[in-house]
């Protein structure tokens, strides 16, 4: 099971296909549909869809081989084709999901949808709880409050990993995107950029590992 794409609901599909086309983040498959909702999709690639369907479904996850309901959100399947999309200076590192109920999506999640939880983090002086959840190449980030914020479950960004950080963010300046400085990043060691460009249709983060 890997990650292997998003849909992204725009109230301008031209804009946003030109905004990720010089994202240049070629090696996922990113579909567009009429809306305001931004990120409201993310595709797992399975090698048997009609299989990994009928199994979600005995987990008890609402849906079909066309996508099921895990926490309110879509994930979508589909077959996985190894070695495709480009190589490019982006790859995936991590999917950001905010709940409020960290305990019922570490089920949803882990036990339903078959991730795999790595990491059970706790932040207390940021009111913070991350449950990292390893899906293929990349890295599910569950997203909750210690102080008992409530709320639907929602998708919260995607960040995108780089080995050059400085040479990325000039790349995707010259390409005329917004990009803000680079600063250090939440986790020791790391050093991250947002892109600011709203027609990208969901929060996005560069992120150069120590």
């Amino acid at each position: 099971m890997r990650i292997t794409g998003f849909v992204i609901e725009t109230p301008d599909t031209a804009a946003a296909q030109d905004a990720w086309r010089r994202l240049g983040t070629t090696d996922r498959d990113v579909r567009f549909t009429p809306g305001e909702g931004g990120l409201v999709a993310v595709v797992l690639g399975v090698e048997d869809v009609t299989a990994t369907a009928r199994l979600l479904q005995r987990r008890g996850l609402v849906g079909d081989a066309g996508g099921f309901d895990v926490g309110g959100l879509e994930w979508r399947l589909a077959p996985f084709v190894p070695g495709a999309g480009d190589t490019t200076d982006l790859a995936l590192d991590h999917v950001v999901v905010h709940t409020g109920d960290a305990e019922r999506a570490a089920a949803d999640h882990g036990a339903r949808l078959g991730l795999d939880l790595r990491l059970d983090r706790r932040l207390e002086e940021h009111g913070f709880r991350g449950l990292f959840f390893r899906c293929g190449d990349a890295v599910v980030e569950i997203a909750a409050s210690t102080k008992g914020a409530d709320g639907p479950d929602r998708f919260g960004g995607l960040a995108w990993r780089t080995g050059d950080l400085d040479e990325s963010r000039a790349r995707l300046a010259a390409e005329g995107l917004d990009v803000s400085e680079v600063r250090p990043g939440r986790k020791p060691g790391t050093r991250v950029a947002t892109v600011r460009e709203r027609t990208l249709g969901t929060p996005t983060l560069l992120i150069e590992q120590g």
